[in-house]
């Protein structure tokens, strides 16, 4: 009798630690499949790997990155509501054509939204700053090389963005970083069919210059004109390229 009673307290604090103990975390097997076949087709479709109007399926993306068809479909999901693929029934999915419209609408916003942030930024951004700039500015590509190329891509989005940041103003940045990734797969085929080093390199070395000088009205005024040119290259290179299949008039 006096070993079951012993027993029972036992018992109860053994039920009673597991009751408290944690649970074991589950791995999340499904999101971080989905995550990165999301990562992977958001990467193809900037980059214009998967091209604009380009059909796809979820069997095909399945196969094609040896997982089910579920973490596709949610990733799918996500690249619809980010405006990159859109949908039809019994077709299944589209990469979302680019069009000359598309552009022209996205630097009317480009234009707006730099301009003024380039005004802000003037009151604001530190020697510090000023630096990195000077480096993001410098970075160059060669066309045949799909890394340099991204790694000029990449360089040109965090030059913009950083002048939004150092405006202190924490939506516009949140707003300009929208719009950049939505022009990426203009610059893509725009740096792939011309070469832009030069150009880019000078304006952005002249923008650094000009927020040095905490000259607001000057940094509105380069910062339009940077946008102006930039727009009037991409339509040539565009519209001059000898395969319009990607871009829709």
């Amino acid at each position: 009798m006096r070993q079951a009673t012993t027993a029972a307290p036992a018992a109860r604090r053994t039920k009673a630690a597991k009751r408290g103990a944690a649970p074991r975390a589950k791995p999340k097997k499904s999101e971080s499949l989905t995550e990165r076949v999301y990562q992977l087709l958001r990467a193809e479709i900037l980059t214009c790997s998967l091209e604009p109007g380009q059909e796809i399926s979820e069997a095909e993306l399945a196969a094609r990155f040896a997982v089910s068809k579920t973490p596709v479909r949610e990733a799918l999901a996500t690249l619809r509501l980010e405006g990159l693929v859109r949908t039809f029934p019994r077709r299944g999915y589209q990469v979302v054509p680019m069009t000359f419209g598309d552009l022209n609408e996205l630097f009317d916003l480009r234009m707006i939204l730099e301009a003024g942030a380039a005004e802000l930024a003037c009151q604001r951004i530190s020697d510090a700053e000023l630096d990195a700039l000077q480096k993001l500015a410098e970075v160059v590509y060669d066309r045949a090389e799909q890394p340099s190329l991204k790694r000029f891509i990449q360089a040109n989005r965090d030059f913009h963005v950083a002048i939004a940041k150092a405006s202190g103003n924490e939506r516009l940045f949140a707003i300009l970083g929208k719009q950049m990734d939505e022009l990426e797969r203009f610059f893509y085929l725009g740096a792939r069919r011309r070469d832009i080093n030069r150009e880019t390199q000078d304006d952005h070395l002249a923008i650094v210059e000009i927020l040095r000088k905490r000259d607001p009205a000057a940094a509105r005024k380069i910062m339009l004109h940077h946008n102006e040119v930039t727009r009037q290259g991409l339509f040539n290179a565009l519209s001059q390229s000898r395969n319009l299949g990607s871009i829709n008039l």
